[in-house]
C-alpha cells in the first residue's frame, strides 16, 4: 500500500525540479476561504507546506489567498507569499454559526480579491464559498483555467454542523424538532453536495485527496480529468525521538503513571470525540488506569469534561512542536473521526511512534493500517462499546511495539512535501497553463 501523508513545521523542503533557465514562472493563485492564522490546521496547513516548497522552484510563482483581519501580504519569498482579505460577510459576525470548523466568507464575491486574479496564469479553488466562488466569476470572464483541490468531505461536515446550528440559533427544542423533523442534516447535505458539483462544473481539473472522491466526480462530471494531491510529512518534527514522559506530565497535568491517550482534532460530532471519551469512560469502569488529552477546540468539550472529569485535559489547539512531542510520548492515539478525506494527524500520530486506534467505517482512517493489530488497530463499529473493545485490545499488548511498526512503515512509504508538490501538482499546473497558451 502507497501511504500519502501530513504535516510538519514550516520548513524549506528537499529540491525540486525547475524549468529551463530561459522559462517563467507560471503564476498559481490558491483560493482558501478560512482564516490564516499560524495555528491554524486542516487544508491551510497543507498550502502553507507547499507554499514553503513554491520557495524552492523556479517553475512556480505561487500566492496562496486566506482570510485575515484586514489585507496584507506575508512574503515566503519572491516566489512565494500569502496575501490576506478580510471577509465581506464572515461568519465569525454571526454567533449560532460558530460550528469550531473555522470561520468562512458567506458572501457571493469578492471585489478585492477579484481586482488581484486576473494576473494569474492559473486560478486553484479549495471550496463553493466566497474566495472560490470569486475565481469562477473571474475564470469565466478572463479565460483563466480554473482548476480545484478538494480537501473536505462537505456532505458530511453539514449533515453534522446544519442541525446543531439550529439548534444554537432557535434552541434545542424548537431547533431539535426542527432538525430533527424535517431531516434537515440530510437536506442540508444534499444542498451543499449540489454547491460543490456546481463550483466543479466549469474547472479544467480536480485534484482529489481519496479515490472514492475520484469516483464522485467522474460520476458527476463524466470526463472531468482528476488526480490524487498526497500530502508530506516532516519525518524530523514528527518522530520517537520527541518522546519525553517528564515533559507530558509537566505541560498537562496528566499523572505520571497510567496509560496515556490521545485524541487530535476539533472536539465535536464531526470528529466524534464523544465516542472516544465514553470509550475511555468506559474502560476507566472496568478498573483501566487511563487518561484522555484533547489537542483540539470545539462544542463538545464541555460534555467531554462531563463524562470524564480528572481524567481528560484539554489545552485546545496545539502549535505543531508541541503537538509532535504530544504525540511521541504518549501510549495510544485514538480517532473515531468518519468525515475524513485524509486524515492528516493519523498519519502523524504513526510517524510519531504512536499505536493507533482508528475507524475502519467509510471516512474513516484506519486505511493507513497496514496489517490489523501489528502497525495499528482498525474498528468497525461506531458505538463506544466498540472502540473500548479494540483499545482494550491494545492495551493488552505491546504498543510501544505497534508503534515502532508505524514508523517503520512511514519511513518507508512516506513522500516529502517537495516529493508531493513535484509530482502531484507542478505537472498538472505546467499541463493547464500550457492548453491555454496553445488554445
Amino acid at each position: 500500500m502507497r501511504a500519502w501523508v501530513p504535516a510538519g513545521e514550516l520548513v524549506l523542503p528537499d529540491t525540486v525540479s525547475t524549468s529551463p533557465p530561459n522559462a517563467l514562472p507560471i503564476r498559481v493563485a490558491v483560493l482558501v476561504t478560512l482564516h490564516w492564522t499560524p495555528s491554524a490546521g486542516g487544508h491551510v496547513k497543507v498550502w502553507e507546506r507547499f507554499a514553503a516548497v513554491a520557495t524552492q522552484t523556479t517553475d512556480i510563482d505561487l500566492t496562496v489567498f486566506f482570510l485575515g483581519p484586514e489585507e496584507r501580504v506575508i512574503p515566503l519569498h519572491d516566489r512565494a507569499r500569502f496575501h490576506l482579505f478580510p471577509p465581506r460577510l464572515g461568519t465569525d459576525r454571526l454567533p449560532f454559526l460558530d460550528s469550531g470548523a473555522g470561520h468562512t466568507d458567506l458572501a457571493g464575491y469578492h471585489p478585492g480579491l477579484a481586482a488581484r486574479l486576473p494576473s494569474f496564469d492559473l486560478l486553484v479553488g479549495t471550496d463553493h464559498f466566497s474566495f472560490g466562488k470569486t475565481a469562477l466569476r473571474v475564470a469565466q470572464e478572463r479565460g483563466i483555467p480554473l482548476a480545484h483541490s478538494i480537501h473536505t468531505d462537505v456532505e458530511t461536515l453539514a449533515r453534522t454542523y446544519g442541525p446543531n446550528i439550529l439548534r444554537r440559533a432557535l434552541g434545542n427544542r424548537l431547533g431539535g424538532w426542527i432538525a430533527d423533523g424535517f431531516h434537515l442534516g440530510d437536506r442540508i447535505a444534499r444542498a451543499e453536495g449540489n454547491k460543490l458539483r456546481t463550483q466543479l462544473t466549469p474547472g479544467v481539473h480536480v485534484f482529489v485527496s481519496r479515490p472514492e472522491d475520484a469516483a464522485l466526480v467522474r460520476a458527476s462530471h463524466p470526463g472531468k480529468p482528476t488526480s490524487l494531491l498526497r500530502r508530506g510529512i516532516d519525518l524530523d518534527l514528527f518522530s520517537p525521538d520527541k518522546r519525553d514522559r517528564f515533559w507530558l506530565a509537566e505541560r498537562f497535568g496528566t499523572p505520571p503513571e497510567g496509560t496515556v491517550v490521545v485524541f487530535a482534532g476539533r472536539a465535536d460530532g464531526s470528529k466524534r470525540v464523544l465516542v472516544a471519551a465514553r470509550a475511555v469512560r468506559v474502560l476507566l469502569d472496568r478498573g483501566h488506569d487511563l487518561s484522555l488529552i484533547i489537542a483540539g477546540v470545539g462544542a463538545d468539550l464541555e460534555a467531554v469534561r462531563s463524562e470524564l472529569g480528572g481524567r481528560v485535559f484539554t489545552p485546545g489547539s496545539l502549535p505543531q512542536t508541541d503537538l509532535a512531542r504530544l504525540l511521541a510520548s504518549a501510549d495510544l492515539f485514538l480517532f473515531p473521526s468518519e468525515s475524513e478525506t485524509f486524515g492528516n494527524v493519523a498519519l502523524e500520530a504513526r510517524a510519531a511512534g504512536l499505536a493507533s486506534v482508528l475507524s475502519a467505517r467509510a471516512g474513516g482512517t484506519a486505511r493507513w493500517i497496514h496489517e490489523d493489530g501489528v502497525d495499528g488497530y482498525g474498528v468497525t463499529g461506531g458505538e463506544p462499546e466498540d472502540w473500548a473493545r479494540t483499545l482494550e485490545i491494545a492495551l493488552a499488548g505491546d504498543t510501544r511495539a505497534v508503534g515502532r511498526a508505524a514508523r517503520t512503515s512511514m519511513e518507508r512509504n512516506a513522500p516529502t512535501w517537495a516529493k508531493v508538490f513535484e509530482e502531484d501538482l507542478m505537472p498538472h499546473w505546467r499541463r493547464l497553463v500550457n492548453m491555454r497558451e496553445a488554445a
